[in-house]
């Protein structure tokens, strides 16, 4: 019935490969000064400018190709916390025409080998404290040692040399590049999917200058001369990824690096640098509005702070803004989107709207059986636009039932129209993820994990929220082997040994069920509807039994 479009006009989307569209003369970079600090780090202090990551990232980029011999095309996984000079390797490869992977360092070997291994990888960048578990999986994938690289070598702690070693006595790469469509593929960047393992989504240059036009003329109150950002966001991350690196480079705005988050440090770099800006996930929003920690900082100076990754309800928004006045601004995208193309406006969207489209994109809502929808009606969420990615790595089962024939990328995400707002809400998910603190958790790499543990005979994962954390938890229903028993010690057991073979953020928060069996429809797929019911009891049982206390 409906076909919503935004509201602004289209912008014309220029073809260019994103390192040339990057460093071409712009409004931002070229009235504000480019021997400025464009990224700090708020450990030590170091700062590069515009002109120095330029200059470098040019330069690095012939390393690449004739030091080290990478072609056009080639993957360079790059795993790392954020770095403040990450732009600088990012850029790099791109200006050589090659692509990168970036990975969560807190990946397990095994997850490293299957980004590594599935996105053929040719080099690598790491951290020296990253090297024995990275140089196993490099050699499994054939990485010879001299492609191997660190973004740091201080105290001659490994013999893997610094990529900077790429820049000495290279030319600059010229500008702009030549030989790189703008269609070509720039980021592998892996998300989770509700069959297990994570896919990577490929993303072409166009989709990031789409993605960082779109949001930039989006909103001109959130991009100001004197504005100065914070980022602990992880680069490997779509939302960082495009925010961070990519959105504050092109907008000329400098950014504190922090290398992870820590409250603490979050408020002590605030106020040193008086930041306007930052951007945030739910979590964050809870320790900002609750945490003593927060009142001993002057904050006063955040202007704006956008939250992403996953829903932040209203009475977190409160909370929050009682100790900050600035002003809370949500949005909606996903790796697949490459990253937000609906945003709400300050001072006009309420709390739980996702917003408005960004111009150049489009969005419709349909039933089960794809019949459009139109206002006020519940359907899943379809985008179509010049940010959505290209698809998912060597997998046409998957592109298949992600993209309609006539080109919409189906989100998996149930949203409405609100006629009388004139603004977008996400009222559910179809998929099964469970999103722990704006990271993706897919239950049923979880339940390959627990079926691998001698007593487990059978299982379902599911999402628990936790208001107090303002995140799901993932839980595990567990059904054991007739020898094993039934109690906490097993539980326990169980949980730990999920805990070492999953990535931090997928560990069983949520604690762990035993129980005699799981629901199931009579083709064998476990009916999580019915475990939902479960919790739902489950809690309200728990807010009775506290009422009555009162």
């Amino acid at each position: 019935m409906v076909v919503y479009k935004s509201a602004q006009e289209s912008i014309p989307i220029p073809n260019l490969d994103l390192y040339t569209f990057l460093f071409q003369n712009s409004k931002y970079n070229t009235t504000r000064p480019r021997d400025q600090p464009t990224v700090i780090c708020g450990a030590t202090g170091k700062t590069l400018s515009f002109n120095q990551i330029f200059d470098l990232s040019g330069r690095i980029a012939t390393g690449w190709k004739e030091k080290i011999g990478l072609k056009k095309g080639d993957v360079v996984a790059v795993v790392a916390p954020n770095q403040y000079d990450h732009s600088v390797l990012y850029f790099s490869i791109l200006a050589a025409g090659c692509i990168v992977t970036p990975a969560n360092p807190d990946y397990t070997e095994v997850e490293f080998q299957h980004q590594i291994h599935s996105a053929g990888a040719k080099a690598l960048v790491t951290v020296p404290e990253l090297l024995p578990v990275l140089t196993k999986v490099a050699a499994k994938n054939n990485i010879p040692k001299d492609r191997i690289f660190v973004f740091n070598n201080q105290e001659n702690k490994t013999s893997y040399p610094s990529f900077y070693t790429l820049a000495e006595d290279s030319k600059h790469i010229g500008h702009p590049i030549r030989g790189i469509d703008s269609n070509d593929i720039a980021f592998i960047c892996f998300s989770s999917g509700t069959t297990g393992l994570s896919k990577g989504c490929l993303l072409s240059h166009r989709n990031f200058v789409s993605q960082c036009i779109q949001v930039t003329n989006f909103d001109a109150n959130a991009n100001i001369a004197t504005d100065i950002l914070l980022g602990f966001l992880p680069f490997f991350h779509i939302f960082g990824l495009t925010n961070l690196v990519i959105g504050s480079f092109y907008r000329q705005t400098p950014l504190v690096i922090m290398a992870k988050y820590n409250l603490e440090r979050f408020c002590q770099l605030v106020e040193k640098y008086k930041v306007t800006n930052t951007s945030i996930v739910p979590p964050v929003a809870v320790h900002l509005g609750k945490s003593p920690i927060v009142e001993k900082y002057d904050l006063s100076s955040l202007r704006v702070i956008g939250c992403g990754a996953a829903p932040l309800g209203k009475e977190h928004i409160d909370a929050l803004q009682k100790r900050i006045p600035a002003a809370v601004k949500q949005g909606y995208g996903s790796t697949e989107s490459c990253a937000g193309v609906v945003y709400q406006r300050v001072g006009i969207s309420p709390a739980g709207s996702i917003g408005y489209l960004t111009a150049n994109t489009e969005l419709k809502l349909v039933d089960e059986n794809d019949n459009e929808l139109g206002d006020d009606q519940e359907g899943e969420v379809l985008l179509r636009g010049p940010a959505m990615f290209l698809g998912y790595l060597n997998n046409p089962e998957a592109n298949e039932k992600t993209f309609t024939k006539d080109g919409w990328l189906r989100t998996g995400d149930v949203g409405v129209f609100n006629s009388k707002i004139g603004e977008f809400f996400i009222v559910d998910r179809l998929k099964e993820l469970i999103k722990y603190k704006g990271f993706q958790v897919a239950p049923a790499e979880l339940e390959r994990v627990l079926l691998g543990h001698e007593r487990v005979a059978d299982c379902a994962v599911v999402g628990v929220y936790e208001s107090s954390q303002a995140t799901e938890l993932p839980r595990a229903y567990v059904v054991l082997q007739s020898h094993a028993k039934s109690d906490p010690a097993t539980a326990k057991d169980i949980s730990d040994y999920v805990a070492k073979n999953v990535i931090n953020y997928k560990r069983l928060r949520g604690g762990i069920r035993l129980i005699d069996a799981i629901p199931k429809n009579a083709s064998g797929k476990i009916l999580r509807r019915e475990i939902k019911k479960w919790i739902k009891a489950e809690q309200e049982k728990e807010a009775t039994a506290v009422q009555a206390k009162l």
